[in-house]
């Protein structure tokens, strides 16, 4: 497990701050799935009190990353090969009708901001952000879904994207590379651009499957550990 260190924080940032170092632990995998977080050593590590630690941690459950257990503390939610599979079913059918949705809605102001955070993503990748690039990604993703004028489908892509988050993140590890290729989204971009929908619903499918049994195989791998490790225990 990696060395997990934390260093001091303005008051004037506690809470945002405090949610932030702790979602890019999760992300970068000081944080591991299913981990428990140590509130003393945390709190001691950023030099602040327990109480905006409590407040901050207690956002990332509602977020979905963090699962708080009564009585047991507070853990980083853990990933199983069928959270993966559906998330990511889901998904696919969420992108396909947020498209549909948005296709004679876009204007020249969807492009421009098509473009603006394309070229988010393209900055935290060169940067080799893992977590800005998540970030950026699941943003420009989202475009469709706030673009779609449905409240509904829009709530439900905002409680996926956490989820999201962290299997990005996996993904990420599995291929042990920090950030992917820049142009990931070149064709993606190009496609929601062009007057072909049914190419750009297709290709946003094809975009989610990138790699799916890879990231499957790298979670089921997982699951055997956590299966090794409680047999371990119980022997």
């Amino acid at each position: 497990m990696a060395k997990l260190d934390f260093n001091p924080i303005a008051d004037t940032t506690r809470r945002a701050e405090i949610v932030a170092l702790l979602r890019r632990a999760i992300l970068t995998g000081q944080l591991e799935p299913g981990q428990k977080l140590s509130e003393l050593r945390i709190a001691e590590q950023m030099r602040v009190s327990r109480a905006p630690l409590r407040e901050a941690m207690r956002e990332l459950v509602q977020e979905g990353i963090l699962t708080s257990i009564p009585y047991a503390g507070t853990f980083v939610i853990d990933v199983t090969a069928k959270d993966i599979d559906d998330a990511y079913s889901l998904n696919k059918v969420l992108d396909e009708f947020a498209i549909e949705r948005t296709w004679k809605l876009r204007d020249q102001r969807f492009f421009d901001e098509l473009d603006r955070r394309h070229e988010a993503v393209k900055q935290a990748t060169r940067a080799r952000d893992t977590t800005r690039q998540i970030e950026t990604a699941l943003q420009l993703h989202g475009l469709i879904y706030e673009w779609a004028d449905n409240s509904v489908l829009l709530e439900t892509w905002q409680r996926l994207t956490s989820r999201l988050q962290m299997y990005f993140a996996l993904h990420q590890r599995a291929r042990n590379e920090p950030v992917p290729a820049e142009d990931l989204h070149e064709t993606y971009v190009r496609l929601l651009k062009g007057a072909d929908m049914r190419a750009a619903q297709r290709h946003a499918r094809e975009h989610i499957d990138l790699d799916f049994e890879e990231l499957l195989a790298y979670t089921r791998g997982l699951d055997q550990r956590n299966i090794e490790g409680l047999t371990l225990l119980n022997a």
